[in-house]
């Protein structure tokens, strides 16, 4: 019985110190690149936040409109969604955090903030698609110009019918 436990404890010894040893290692490989995943994290809830304020400003504005009573819920597809996207941009900063320090050391190229940069950039642009969509602010009105009006996903409605209709010029006579 004796042979069974020292075995055991030894067999469990070894396995906890290779468990660890996997653990820092894993630790030292992801730890440079916590800040960009920090930022990353931080676009995307400050974008999910612009979108539940874009769909509280269309439901003011468009009041009869039916949107989905479901809209300003969290969905466990959206949310397992955002945290693929978030794993994907996450590996890519890995990626090139490891490309930038172990296989050209010589050049800098800073490839991790340029893939976290670049995805910080796309969230950028949908925080602003959010907050112009269904604004009458000057600024807004200017962006709308250029981004793509988001309040049209909230009521299940193409984006042309969102549109102000042109006013037609008064005809005096002349043809």
């Amino acid at each position: 019985m004796e042979f069974l436990k020292s075995f055991f404890e030894g067999l469990f010894g070894y396995a906890s110190r290779v468990t660890l040893f996997l653990i820092g290692a894993l630790w030292g490989l992801v730890e440079p690149t916590i800040p960009f995943a920090g930022i990353c994290l931080f676009a995307i809830l400050i974008d999910c936040f612009t979108a539940w304020r874009l769909g509280k400003r269309v439901k003011k504005q468009y009041p009869k409109a039916k949107p989905d009573p479901d809209d300003a819920k969290v969905r466990s597809s959206y949310a397992r969604r955002m945290f693929y996207t978030l794993c994907v941009v996450y590996a890519c900063t890995v990626l090139g955090w490891l490309i930038d320090t172990k296989m050209f050391p010589f050049a800098e190229l800073y490839l991790a903030s340029f893939i976290s940069g670049g995805f910080c950039l796309v969230q950028l642009l949908s925080i602003l698609e959010n907050e112009s969509s269904c604004n009458d602010a000057r600024w807004a009105k200017v962006l709308q110009k250029v981004l793509v009006n988001k309040a049209a996903r909230h009521l299940d409605i193409e984006p042309e019918d969102l549109q102000e209709p042109k006013t037609k010029r008064r005809s005096y006579g002349r043809h």
